[in-house]
């Protein structure tokens, strides 16, 4: 027996809450055939459509997004702060060793012993040309019984911070494991190789790597364990080390080139350079600069940057080009704004510039006098740029003798940039409204991040809220978060869903719903006024935790927090975060194909049993894989968890809704899947949400392997890939009926398995609009037979979708993939409609 609530699924704003590969292709030309007189007999599918025959309401909701900032979807993304690295947290890439590149994590030399810490992949890499083949051996000792490896990487080039944030093959050792571990790493990480040997801790081993532009063997020990090669090989590179969250050390390195074996030693660097490592050293030829990471009382975090002009004629300071170095982009004539937090001894002058990287031209420049005091203190910036770069950078300069500490940096558009004069991009946002998302969930695996992911660091002036260790970002700040995510769904008219921690605590999160729905005169509605914001969010949703094993452990966290906010407002919605089910559910107390690793759904029964005791409503979001064009395992299981928990429920008010459709590829093959994942869900009729992740991507900045996002978008501009269409296509075309729809073939024809097809209808009965997917690789003749209703309109409107699988867009070519639009005609008096389907398409067709 069914249990979901009764009554249609809303399908407009919420009242009481915040409305808020890589080749080169050709778009496939004739998308839709204007066919007055085909041959009927010919046809393989028939679609039967009656207006009058209304199988239910749909949700308004089924074209969201999700944003996680798992590739700086904020911070280079929707955040209008242009400064990447703005608080000072990286760690400086100077190396210790002479010859090398510090790339995360932090690194010392001692009497020819080299110590690279523990971490998220630190990397330290030898500035050379690039080398393509010969030998390299170290000795390599992992101190302490502890999990994870350290060892050689190769081949490598493009090094950034970031946990795989490099192109290289990774050579490492595992003391704990007993395994040689190989891997590549292309932004990504895909193990190659993982062998049994033994690997004493806290000793010496020899690990030697040979190597050619096809293949490399590895030795452990002088024991050849593994030949590898690969058939897509990377190109030639530099060499390095690399620790996997433990700390190595490392000695006696020799490398072999054009057969000449050469012991390089780690000789110690002379000239130290603390500089925080999203910054570049700006020195004039005759100045003397010293650059030093200061810890002691630092603005906010582990550290601030002190800049000092020790001499000599010219200036020294610090330049930042945006995200991972990409370049600002300064729009001519227009002004920007920002401020500075700086602390000094002595009086000295700053000027603050915005600047072209290639020639050095100065676009604007303000000129700030520095207190004396030794205590931070704030300094505004409003310049107006003379002229227009998509490659700039801000830049900081001490023209004479003198020295200043800067601890943050905050600089954006005026208000001319921003969404409604928020901390936002305004073309950000506009492609977001355009793309026509309805909901936006703000979450995903970077609130997986304790104790450090907690809503009450991400109040109060951006510049103090403090950095922390994030989960897909080592250096992640505060300064935009789940409040400034509630203020753009609110501006923007996006039903907006945040995802706490679910180790936040009972009561801190019964002060967050007060902070956001209470009164002014309540404790935390007055905080929530005085960062801001006068009136209550009227928040209804929230979710804890984000792709959880819904166990036993899990309820236990979940039942007190549940239970404190239900019995604040029995109104909220509360959305578990539940994961992905990947084999069909028959007994809900025996399941497979959990990637949490349940197998159960007893927490499920019993956060159900919970919600019916307090007569209030839970919702159960789970994710799938979208990967296309082919239907996915967790596509096909989706609706028997569904099914299952109503079998569960016994009365208790409860949903399933989807939060994530991942895919790990940003292609038309990701489009069908999509597209027929949320057709398949209309018909379904019970879920109230989809959204797809990830909602952004800045182009080329791709640090976490996720290449997903909907709307690319870079420091100038924004654009839409294959699945963002998608979005755009269903969202436009939204109407609140799904309507019972007969397909059948014609003739001998059977029904192709590849075409996927639901109808919708208007309130008032006088359209219709068809949705087909057609996944096959060849085209598909439909027809179309209207019921009960006579067409206003000689034509109907036909938009389709179509490309290869792998097609997408470029920042060189944005509208390589984009739908078409054409007209077909009626015949037999405006009772049959024919559209030919392009191959690898998705096709609405509009009958008014």
């Amino acid at each position: 027996m069914s249990v979901r609530p009764t009554g249609p699924v809303p399908t407009g704003p919420v009242p009481t809450g915040p409305v808020s590969a890589i080749l080169s292709v050709l778009v496939i030309a004739a998308l839709l055939s204007n066919v007055i007189a085909p041959d009927v007999a010919a046809q393989t599918v028939s679609i039967s459509v009656d207006p009058n025959n209304r199988l239910h309401k749909q949700s308004r909701f089924l074209t969201g997004a999700c944003i996680e900032d798992v590739n700086h979807e904020i911070y280079g993304g929707i955040y209008s702060q242009m400064v990447f690295g703005e608080s000072f947290q990286e760690p400086s890439r100077h190396s210790p060793v002479k010859g090398f590149e510090a790339v995360g994590g932090s690194w010392q030399l001692t009497d020819g012993v080299l110590t690279g810490g523990d971490g998220n992949g630190p990397k330290l890499v030898r500035a050379m040309e690039a080398i393509a083949s010969g030998e390299v051996a170290v000795e390599v000792r992992l101190p302490g019984d502890v999990g994870g490896n350290g060892g050689l990487i190769i081949a490598t080039s493009d090094a950034k911070i970031g946990a795989d944030n490099f192109v290289g093959y990774e050579v490492s050792l595992d003391s704990r494991a007993d395994h040689l571990v190989v891997g590549r790493h292309n932004h990504d990480f895909n193990l190659l190789a993982y062998v049994p040997v033994t690997i004493p801790h806290d000793q010496w081993i020899p690990l030697r790597v040979q190597f050619a532009a096809d293949h490399f063997v590895v030795f452990v020990n002088n024991q050849r364990l593994v030949e590898v090669r690969d058939p897509n090989p990377l190109p030639a590179g530099a060499i390095g080390f690399r620790q996997w969250q433990r700390p190595a050390q490392y000695r006696n390195l020799t490398l072999s080139t054009g057969g000449q074996s050469v012991p390089m030693g780690l000789e110690a660097s002379r000239a130290v350079r603390q500089v925080s490592g999203m910054w570049d050293v700006i020195e004039d030829s005759e100045a003397e600069g010293r650059f030093e990471l200061i810890k002691e009382a630092p603005f906010v975090g582990e550290q601030s940057q002190r800049i000092e002009h020790q001499g000599g004629k010219g200036s020294v300071g610090l330049a930042n080009r945006g995200l991972n170095r990409w370049g600002m982009t300064f729009r001519g004539d227009k002004v920007y704004e920002g401020y500075l937090w700086l602390r000094n001894e002595q009086a000295t002058t700053v000027s603050v510039s915005m600047e072209e990287v290639e020639t050095g031209r100065s676009l604007a420049t303000q000129t700030l006098s520095v207190d004396t005091g030794g205590t931070w203190k704030r300094y505004d910036l409003s310049m107006q740029s003379g002229g227009e770069t998509s490659n700039g950078q801000l830049a900081l300069r001490l023209g004479e003798p003198g020295r200043v500490d800067v601890g943050h940096v905050f600089w954006q558009p005026g208000s001319w940039g921003r969404f409604k004069d928020l901390p936002l991009r305004r073309d950000v946002v506009q492609g977001l409204i355009d793309q026509g998302i309805t909901v936006l969930r703000y979450g995903g695996s970077m609130v997986d991040n304790p104790p450090n992911y907690r809503w009450k660091n991400m109040i109060g002036p951006r510049g103090r809220r403090q950095p922390y260790d994030g989960h897909w970002y080592d250096y992640s700040t505060n300064g935009w978060g789940i409040l400034d995510f509630l203020d753009l769904c609110d501006a923007a008219g996006f039903m907006g869903i945040p995802c706490f921690s679910i180790d936040e605590t009972p009561q801190d999160m019964v002060d967050f719903l007060e902070y956001a729905n209470g009164p002014a005169d309540s404790d935390w509605g007055a905080k929530r006024v005085a960062d801001g914001r006068t009136e209550p969010y009227k928040l209804r949703y929230i979710q804890l935790g984000n792709e959880e094993s819904v166990n036993q452990a899990y309820w236990e966290r979940y039942e007190p927090i549940a239970r404190a906010l239900w019995q604040q407002d029995p109104e909220l919605i509360l959305i578990v975060g539940d994961f992905q089910f990947d084999h069909p559910i028959e007994n809900p107390f025996e399941i497979t194909g959990s990637p949490a690793g349940i197998t159960t759904l007893a927490a499920h029964q019993k956060i159900l049993a919970l919600a019916k005791e307090l007569d209030t409503e839970v919702w159960f979001d789970t994710h799938m894989w979208t990967g296309g064009p082919d239907p996915t395992p967790s596509m096909n299981a989706f609706f028997t968890f569904v099914d299952a928990l109503e079998r569960l429920a016994e009365g208790a008010k409860h949903r399933v809704a989807v939060f994530e459709f991942n895919a790990n590829n940003h292609r038309q093959r990701r489009a069908l899947a999509n597209a027929e994942m949320i057709g398949r869900i209309m018909r379904d009729g019970r879920i109230p949400v989809a959204l797809s992740a990830n909602c952004l991507q800045p182009d080329g900045q791709n640090d976490n392997g996720w290449d997903q996002g909907l709307l690319f978008l870079n420091s100038s501009k924004v654009w839409l890939q294959p699945p963002g269409y998608v979005t755009q296509m269903v969202s436009r075309s939204y109407q609140p009926w799904v309507l019972k729809t007969e397909v059948r073939a014609t003739g001998s024809n059977t029904i192709p398995e590849t075409l996927d097809v639901v109808a919708t209808g208007s309130d008032d009965k006088d359209s219709v609009i068809v949705r087909v997917v057609n996944r096959g690789q060849r085209a598909e003749t439909v027809q179309i037979e209207l019921h009960s209703m006579t067409p206003k309109h000689p034509t109907a409107k036909v938009l389709s979708l179509a490309a290869a699988l792998d097609a997408h867009n470029t920042a060189q070519q944005v509208d390589q993939v984009r739908p078409q639009e054409s007209q077909v005609g009626w015949i037999d008096s405006g009772s049959r409609l024919v559209v030919e389907l392009a191959p690898f398409s998705f096709t609405t067709i509009t009958i008014e």
